[in-house]
């Protein structure tokens, strides 16, 4: 009697296993381009967020997915629906904290209002002045932000990426940009490369990232992924400091 129960946990456990394993594999990753968490090189996608998912991976002994890169605004759509998504990376704030299950933190950083050297700005605080129009990405904590220093809704031109902003800075089609530190440091070298400057005016907001999944995830995939990011951290803390990111 006591063997065949033995043997029926162990069934039983095997079989969680594999369901686990399904569930997680039938996950839907989504990301954007948004150097340097998430970009492509050489035509495959690599990043600070990337490399660490894949460590995720590797230690729950799940095959890497095919990630579908996309609008921000459209991923984050998606994964508030009730299909089983994943969205990396976000920033975790109250506003966003009922609608997503979240893994983390991948690791910390700042958003920032600047401007572009020539603007004919030297200075803004936007916590009390919001007489100018800023340009900021849609759905993103470049958004967010700003709304919550109480910066109008009405005087925010919103794009769909970062790719979007970065063209609107080297035109000079706009004179105040919103944009979170790791794609902000991307920016700095463009511009660099093309001849212009940037000028930071105010830092906005302190946030970390974390790997956002929909409420069509069970909470034993999330807390899979959650135990895993927690044992690979050594791995995590070298991946950061190759890309120059506090955890």
């Amino acid at each position: 009697m006591r063997q065949l129960v033995v043997w029926s946990l162990l069934l039983f456990s095997v079989a969680t296993a594999n369901d686990l394993t399904a569930q997680i594999r039938n996950l839907q990753v989504i990301t954007e381009d948004y150097p340097p968490l998430n970009y492509f090189q050489d035509g495959e996608l690599t990043g600070l967020s990337v490399e660490i998912l894949q460590l995720v991976y590797d230690e729950l002994g799940v095959e890497f997915p095919d990630i579908d890169v996309m609008p921000w605004a459209r991923g984050y759509h998606l994964a508030q629906s009730e299909r089983p998504v994943m969205l990396f990376t976000m920033s975790r704030t109250p506003a966003r904290e009922p609608l997503f299950q979240w893994v983390g933190h991948t690791h910390s950083s700042y958003s920032f209002l600047f401007t572009f050297v020539g603007s004919g700005i030297e200075s803004y605080n936007p916590r009390v002045d919001h007489t100018e129009r800023v340009v900021a990405i849609q759905s993103d904590i470049s958004q967010y932000a700003m709304e919550e220093l109480g910066y109008p809704p009405e005087k925010l031109d919103l794009v769909d990426s970062p790719e979007t902003l970065f063209t609107l800075v080297s035109r000079q089609r706009s004179r105040l940009f919103s944009l979170s530190e790791a794609p902000y440091r991307t920016l700095v070298k463009l511009a660099d490369e093309q001849g212009f400057a940037l000028r930071l005016l105010a830092t906005t907001r302190e946030t970390r990232g974390h790997y956002a999944f929909s409420f069509g995830v069970s909470e034993d995939v999330v807390n899979a992924f959650q135990a895993a990011l927690d044992r690979v951290r050594p791995e995590q803390e070298t991946i950061l400091k190759r890309y120059n990111m506090p955890y």
